[in-house]
């Protein structure tokens, strides 16, 4: 059923979108009056098509490009889930606020558990139905806000909220965090936050409470590890993997004092 939204002044202005065609922003609104309050709906090319633009004959053979380039600046994520095909808008509750939204009838999009379209390797961690990410490979978040992966970078994690969306954790919190809590294995811990929202969806939190959320459990992690160096050899190439080698982990210098 077709929903009326809103579109933010800003939205010409996104860099996400100046670098799509006219014709992918179009396509980008009209997917919004489609898509259920959790910002999901069915993603078969032909159908779109037939219901986005009922008088343009040519939109069922130019319409799987458009979503492509959105696709690739992280606005849609495209899957697969029982080999129905679904999309879902990114950063949906920023794009609209809805007063009492309903709940999805749709399966969600698993970001750990993605398997990418140019046969790339799944996720080595398994926690949710299996996805089919249809998009081009390093599928990205629209801009540096909090939450979103830079274009071309795909999520460290994904972590449930309450609006059925995944909160989409980047390399640069991990590495952050990493340094913050130097006593807490940080990856793991954001395993067992993602394991936990999911066993527990009525407890999810909102995507404004989501970062107090993360820093409380690992500040308590930290606590209870009772030493800062704890980890620090597994932090320091956690922190390596995530920069690409272009972070150092500069050792503490101690100063030899000679009693004489």
């Amino acid at each position: 059923m077709a929903r009326i939204r809103t579109i933010k002044p800003e939205f010409p202005h996104s860099e996400s979108m100046g670098r799509v065609s006219r014709e992918s922003r179009l396509c980008f609104i009209l997917l919004w009056t489609i898509a259920d309050d959790a910002g999901r709906l069915r993603g078969n090319s032909r159908m779109l098509a037939s219901l986005l633009y009922p008088y343009d004959d040519d939109a069922k053979n130019k319409i799987d490009g458009w979503l492509t380039q959105l696709s690739s600046e992280g606005c849609i994520a495209r899957y697969e889930v029982d080999s129905t095909s679904y999309i879902q808008v990114r950063k949906w509750t920023e794009h609209q606020k809805i007063d009492k939204p309903s709940q999805s009838r749709l399966p969600a999009f698993d970001e750990s558990s993605r398997i990418l379209a140019k046969g790339s390797e799944a996720s080595t961690t398994d926690l949710g139905p299996r996805t089919v990410d249809l998009g081009m490979e390093g599928n990205g978040g629209e801009g540096t806000d909090s939450g979103t992966p830079e274009p071309g970078e795909p999520p460290a994690i994904g972590i449930p909220l309450i609006d059925g969306t995944d909160h989409a954790v980047t390399n640069a919190d991990v590495a952050e965090w990493v340094t913050a809590y130097p006593g807490v294995d940080v990856m793991q811990q954001l395993r067992e936050m993602r394991t936990w929202c999911k066993a527990n969806p009525t407890n999810r939190k909102t995507p404004r409470g989501i970062n107090a959320f993360i820093v409380k459990w690992l500040g308590r992690e930290q606590d209870k590890s009772g030493s800062r160096q704890t980890h620090g050899s597994k932090q320091a190439d956690t922190i390596h993997a995530l920069t690409g080698g272009l972070a150092s982990v500069q050792e503490p210098r101690h100063a030899l004092t000679i009693a004489r």
